[in-house]
């Protein structure tokens, strides 16, 4: 039996081998600069809200049946006053809050766009989130979401609980995300461009081959 060394694999693999690689490293270069083309920074700012109704000093001494009744009809309305959050009549009131510079830079729609809120089950907080390509843009319309809340709320939903504001969003709380990730492109890329070069390969040795046969 022949005894088969490297110096054997690589005259008969070494120029596929070769060409995948390149293929391979090629595919990696142009998604990593395609990834950095499109790379964008956006920066979200949060402020939470709290919305409930006043429990009456006399029913805090009752049977904690009423009390239980006004907190579970609160927790009821909580998705309701999350799609008057996300309401364009919330955000062209939050835009009277902004500064004429801003106005200038965001529309009423740009506003009701950026503003994600946000509930969880059996709680009277609503988290409010602003994503813009600023953070000082997404902090200013976080905290003017959460006025007009304040101020619109009880008109657009008679009735309804008093809206508390809890800390404001500043710029040190934002948070940012950088996306499309380069690192995933050059992967994407290189495992493309790798098995183009195995598709070009395979095609040249099967024509290869075929012309011997004939």
């Amino acid at each position: 039996m022949k005894n088969i060394t490297l110096n054997d694999l690589m005259k008969k693999y070494g120029k596929p081998v070769l060409v995948v690689l390149i293929f391979a490293i090629l595919g990696a270069l142009v998604m990593g600069v395609d990834a950095k083309r499109k790379k964008t920074t956006t920066y979200t700012a949060s402020r939470q809200i709290v919305i409930s109704h006043n429990v009456p000093q006399e029913m805090r001494t009752m049977s904690s049946g009423a009390n239980i009744s006004i907190v579970g009809e609160d927790n009821n309305m909580m998705p309701t006053y999350k799609d008057i959050a996300e309401n364009g009549t919330i955000a062209q009131e939050a835009r009277k809050h902004l500064s004429k510079s801003m106005k200038k830079k965001y529309s009423a729609d740009d506003v009701r766009n950026a503003i994600d809120a946000k509930i969880s089950q059996q709680s009277l907080v609503m988290e409010l989130k602003a994503k813009t390509s600023s953070k000082e843009a997404s902090v200013k319309i976080v905290n003017a979401t959460a006025k007009a809340m304040k101020e619109e709320l009880p008109r657009l939903q008679p009735g309804a609980g008093k809206v508390t504001l809890l800390q404001k969003a500043t710029i040190d709380n934002t948070d940012s995300q950088t996306s499309p990730s380069t690192k995933k492109y050059v992967v994407v890329g290189f495992a493309l461009g790798a098995l183009l070069g195995l598709i070009i390969e395979f095609v040249l040795f099967t024509v290869k081959n075929f012309g011997h046969k004939e």
